[in-house]
């Protein structure tokens, strides 16, 4: 069995991503992964408090790239990931904003790096001591990296439920004075947590089937992810940004959401993809029967081929 199939066998189908406590410890790179990949990490934001992964194929370079031996010429080397891949993920992580990166996060980083995809992880800062006003700041310094090394048509964003947020209101709410950020090739959002206050009413018909997702405490979430500022504004819920911030900051995106059927997320995310569409946008939504939140993560034949599709998006020449 190859490495891949026995890191990615250990995924098991995604657990509660939004259950609310004192943030447990994030999951280190696994050993696994350090072998086969190169791994390495940066610290950000304005006290530099912040780890950043990147994680990319491991290639080397020095002596012998151009095939004639020269003793003067440094030893070989390991490329740095801006060297090693020419396609690029941002990935943002899921969790509630109160969940740190997990197991099954870390198979997926690795099937894309697999693929020869250059992916980087901001470990932004959660609930209760962290909230918005450091995650959106760090989300666009990762991503202006990521053009500035490999251009935005390299670049897919992949956002994970309340990652997917996220990275939708950094993009899209640039500051004032502040130039605006050039679009991604692609975006891929899994169940995009859309709205802090998930006031759609279609949601308590889905509560019933959703045994992931706690709408209740997910709203006193919402409400400590905003802090000072109204949940509905579109800096922490994305359902409200304008048409003008979206054809902005993706208006030359092509936008692919996922999402399973019996996910309190379906509501949003349904007429959120046709709002778009209607003004434009360029925009797919696939919606897996019979399937919960981030099934994409876990390993039903649905979650296995999402992945599968995504990873391909991610590398696509």
């Amino acid at each position: 069995m190859s490495f891949l199939k026995r890191l990615v066998g250990r995924s098991s189908r995604a657990g509660n991503d939004a259950t609310f406590s004192t943030p447990p410890t994030p999951a280190e790179p696994p050993h696994s992964l350090r072998q086969h990949f190169a791994v390495s990490e940066r610290a950000e934001g304005d006290s530099s408090e912040f780890t950043v992964y990147s994680v990319a194929p491991m290639e080397f370079g020095g002596a012998g790239d151009t095939g004639d031996y020269d003793p003067h010429t440094a030893a070989i080397k390991e490329l740095s990931p801006a060297q090693a891949a020419t396609k690029a993920v941002l990935y943002v992580l899921p969790g509630g904003f109160v969940n740190p990166i997990k197991q099954r996060n870390w198979d997926f980083i690795a099937q894309l790096a697999d693929a020869g995809v250059r992916v980087d992880i901001p470990l932004y800062g959660l609930l209760p001591d962290h909230n918005h006003t450091e995650a959106l700041p760090l989300i666009r310094r990762c991503y202006k990296q990521l053009v500035v090394e490999h251009g935005a048509k390299n670049i897919t964003i992949i956002g994970d439920s309340a990652g997917g947020g996220l990275a939708l209101s950094a993009l899209a709410t640039t500051p004032e004075h502040t130039q605006q950020l050039e679009p991604p090739a692609r975006l891929i959002l899994n169940a995009p947590w859309l709205d802090m206050d998930l006031a759609n009413p279609r949601i308590p018909d889905f509560e019933p089937k959703d045994s992931i997702l706690n709408p209740v405490q997910l709203r006193r979430q919402g409400a400590l992810w905003a802090g000072e500022i109204p949940t509905e504004d579109p800096r922490v819920s994305p359902l409200h940004l304008t048409a003008d911030q979206l054809r902005a900051a993706f208006g030359s995106s092509e936008i692919t959401l996922y999402c399973g059927d019996r996910d309190i997320s379906l509501p949003d995310v349904e007429e959120w993809a046709s709002a778009i569409k209607e003004q434009g946008l360029t925009t797919t939504l696939n919606v897996a029967r019979g399937e919960q939140h981030m099934y994409h993560l876990g390993n039903t034949r649905a979650g296995k081929a999402a992945r599968r599709e995504q990873i391909g998006i991610a590398s696509r020449i």
